[in-house]
């Protein structure tokens, strides 16, 4: 009998030495105990957000005041090496756990939906908007204002823009890239300048208030691909390609975020890949 206790005690401890290192160090894509719990591990803040039937850990973000997040002051002249091809995705620009909570109550670009796909009728588009029509350029991604905004991709900091609406437009080049440029828009308290480094899953500004007005609390980030050629320039789908090593994180998140406005009542409709309701070319 004392044998059988001894084992089960053993068996017990080890289960919760397991759940212990799980949340102590979390990875990401792994298993983790609870829904939203967050963690602090090597300089960035995991999230456990779900997946399917499963809980995992999120990619993390960095602290921006952490000193192992990467470096912005190599300038003009560093070099970084990539760590996919320059048409990749390789984060989205926020937590995915931070639209989850949003209810827009039918307000916004998407009419209540928290993410508006690329290739949405938004219905007209207002001043200032890229491109022409109603087909929507850019993803947008809603969450509370002061939400931390991720580069999207790793390379270079190619332009920083201040926009009519008294807010920012990032872009960003991988390496020996000039054809695809990646950027973030309607962001505000800017942390990187022209010539900066940066890696994906950096924090690199904050969402800002543009469309506040009709979503009080709660802005939005656009992102997007744009393609620079000796024509117009033009916005593409951007989960069409994402990097092999994101693939899986990426798809997961905005599964979780579509699946969340779904609950609310909101759908964007079928879509031709994750994220893009279309496979078109949006001049602008």
């Amino acid at each position: 009998m004392r044998k059988t206790v001894a084992l089960v005690l053993t068996a017990s401890l080890s289960l919760v030495g397991i759940g212990f290192a799980q949340a102590a160090n979390p990875k990401a894509g792994t298993k983790c105990p609870t829904a939203n719990q967050k963690v602090t591990y090597s300089g960035k803040t995991f999230t456990c957000i779900k997946s399917g039937n499963k809980l995992i850990w999120n990619k993390g973000v960095y602290d921006s005041k952490n000193s192992q997040q990467p470096s912005n002051s190599g300038g003009k002249g560093s070099t970084s090496t990539p760590s996919s091809g320059g048409d990749e995705l390789e984060s989205l620009p926020i937590d995915p756990v931070a639209p989850l909570n949003v209810d827009l109550k039918g307000a916004g670009q998407g009419k209540g939906l928290t993410y508006v796909p690329f290739g949405f009728n938004t219905g007209p588009r207002g001043e200032g908007a890229v491109g022409s029509g109603s087909v929507n350029p850019q993803p947008v991604l809603y969450a509370p204002l002061g939400t931390a905004v991720l580069a999207i991709k790793t390379g270079t900091v190619v332009k920083v823009t201040k926009l009519y609406s008294n807010d920012y437009n990032i872009m960003i080049a991988a390496q020996n890239d000039q054809k695809n440029i990646w950027e973030v828009e309607h962001v505000i308290d800017v942390k990187v300048k022209e010539g900066d480094q940066v890696k994906a899953g950096q924090v690199i500004a904050k969402v800002g208030d543009f469309d506040e007005r009709y979503t009080p609390g709660i802005g939005l980030v656009e992102f997007g691909l744009l393609i620079n050629s000796s024509g117009p320039p033009t916005h593409i789908c951007p989960f069409k390609k994402m990097a092999p090593s994101a693939k899986s994180r990426i798809t997961a998140e905005l599964t979780a975020i579509i699946a969340a406005d779904k609950k609310r009542g909101y759908d964007s409709g079928p879509m031709e890949v994750i994220g893009c309701t279309a496979l078109v070319s949006v001049e602008g």
